[in-house]
């Protein structure tokens, strides 16, 4: 926001530097070849060193360091024996994890029945064997 405030000023420094050049130009144009100038070299280096000034310093100011942003507090995760409730003995016997489901029904032995992809077709492998 600052920082866009002194970018519009020294754009509109520029902008005037730029219409009183223009219209200085004009005037001369318009004047005969021997009258006297409008527009001297010396009106030129004093309106560039004005606008140096003016710009110089907001052109050559550092950006602001950003802000160092802190990681969110991390919370130490709990150990399986720490999160299961005790269990039954038929849970124990079947296998059952804290959730009371019985291990014929659990997600483990499904994704073991699964096969896994590989790159080998199925007939190499037993044509191997």
């Amino acid at each position: 926001m600052v920082a866009n405030y002194f970018l519009t000023q020294v754009i509109n420094e520029c902008s005037e530097a730029e219409n009183w050049l223009r219209e200085r130009k004009q005037q001369q144009d318009a004047l005969p070849k021997f009258a006297n100038p409008v527009l001297l070299v010396s009106d030129l280096k004093k309106k560039a060193e004005t606008l140096d000034r003016f710009c110089k310093p907001i052109m050559t100011k550092p950006k602001p360091a950003p802000k160092p942003q802190t990681p969110p507090p991390q919370t130490p995760p709990q150990t399986e024996t720490q999160a299961q409730e005790p269990q039954t003995p038929e849970q124990q016997q079947n296998g059952a994890g804290a959730t009371g489901e019985p291990a014929s029904e659990g997600g483990a032995q499904e994704a073991s029945g699964e096969q896994m992809d590989t790159d080998k077709p199925e007939n190499s492998a037993e044509a191997s064997a």
